[in-house]
């Protein structure tokens, strides 16, 4: 990507990948109301490539996608070092795939069905950024 293309992604930018359009439909309405600028990617081949291009601050990843899995395409983006926060949605409510998500660096995970409210309250605490370090003290 150009740097001018890097450039005008929005800050706002959120990366919905679902491919039940249904559920990705009605996040983006309501993310798009909430001031984000969401995106949505159906297919698992296309998630790296789209999170390149698009430079998101979150990214919503449902694990269950055709082509690859959530867990692939998660793993894939800690290994090459982005480090964009993820809040996986899925209806796998099994320990292995929860544990698996956070030990690859997975920021949350939000079982389907989920309340919009649930998962909006748990993006402030993602994106809220750390407090600045205070400048050490002087003496004399």
């Amino acid at each position: 990507m150009a740097a001018d293309e890097q450039a005008a992604a929005p800050q706002n930018a959120i990366l919905i990948v679902e491919d039940d359009a249904a559920i990705a439909t009605g996040l983006a309405l309501n993310l798009r109301l909430e001031g984000y600028a969401p995106s949505v990617v159906a297919d698992g081949d296309q998630v790296v490539e789209a999170v390149r291009e698009r430079r998101p601050v979150l990214i919503l990843l449902d694990l269950s996608l055709p082509k690859r899995d959530g867990l692939q395409i998660l793993g894939e983006l800690r290994r090459s070092g982005d480090r964009t926060p993820v809040i996986v949605l899925s209806a796998r409510e099994g320990e292995y795939d929860k544990v698996g998500a956070l030990r690859l660096g997975a920021d949350d995970y939000v079982t389907k069905p989920f309340a919009l409210a649930e998962l909006m309250a748990t993006w402030p605490s993602i994106s809220r950024p750390a407090p600045s370090p205070r400048p050490a003290p002087r003496c004399g």
